[in-house]
């Protein structure tokens, strides 16, 4: 059975609010990032307001600290195109996370490969690093 999408959000007025607030902190990332050098525009964004405090999240703790200087900047700006803050937060958030290390590709090398290999690491002298990496690069490998 179907039923209207209007009963479970009641007259809308809370989604009208969140848009509200959607759009307020809208207009405010463009001013903020017309007021910051391209250096910084790129390394954070604004995250909320709240009772007329501005949250920005920073990318690094570098960026965080330039941040912090630029506020009484950021604040005058913020007042010139009408926009009444009473304080900038500055918090360190990461944009994008590091994707997880790849594993190690583990190389397989045929038995008449890793024979030749060995043979040939034999005819060079002891301490030529070419003779270690081969060696090494042999124990490592896989048999096919």
């Amino acid at each position: 059975m179907t039923q209207r999408l209007d009963r479970f959000v009641g007259d809308g007025s809370a989604l009208d609010r969140l848009r509200a607030h959607a759009d307020r902190l809208t207009r405010l990332q463009q001013l903020v990032l017309a007021e910051l050098p391209p250096y910084l525009a790129d390394c954070c964004h604004v995250a909320n307001l709240k009772e007329d405090v501005l949250l920005i999240h920073a990318a690094t703790g570098a960026v965080a600290a330039k941040l912090r200087q630029a506020t009484p900047r950021l604040l005058n700006a913020l007042a010139m195109q009408g926009v009444m803050v009473s304080s900038i937060k500055i918090a360190t958030r990461p944009v994008n996370p590091a994707p997880p290390p790849k594993p190690p590709t583990q190389r397989t090398v045929s038995g008449q490969t890793q024979d030749a290999l060995r043979s040939l690491a034999g005819e060079l002298p002891d301490d030529d690093p070419l003779r270690a990496a081969l060696e090494r690069f042999v124990r490592r490998s896989r048999g096919v």
